[in-house]
């Protein structure tokens, strides 16, 4: 078995994405890198509001994995997601469009 150095994360050994509740987030197990998010309409509609990864560990795929363990919660939870954060919906939901069906589809702002 070689030994691996450094801090790239590799397909085999991916960081543990973990739900925080109280926090109404989504983190890594360091709890340094995060997405935030609000419920609304009565719980029914995750609001993505923030992504945060710390610039020591940009380009790993963070950002990625934390969307998909929101996307996949809101799945399972039988919710939609509101991708307020622009990372959400600029950058993973164009790489991802399997998971444009989650998102809300009621925009009270939307003028169309």
């Amino acid at each position: 078995m070689a030994a691996t150095s450094g801090a790239k994360i590799t397909a085999t050994e991916p960081p543990k994405i973990v739900w925080n509740a109280g926090k109404h987030r989504f983190e890594t197990e360091d709890h340094e890198a995060f997405i935030d998010y609000k419920l609304r309409n009565n719980g029914q509609v995750m609001d993505l509001v923030h992504t945060y990864v710390p610039s020591s560990k940009r380009g790993l795929g963070l950002a990625s994995l934390l969307c998909i363990a929101a996307f996949e919660h809101a799945s399972s939870h039988s919710l939609s997601v509101i991708p307020s954060c622009s990372y959400v919906s600029d950058t993973f939901l164009p790489r991802n469009p399997t998971w444009k069906p989650l998102v809300h589809s009621e925009d009270p702002k939307s003028s169309i």
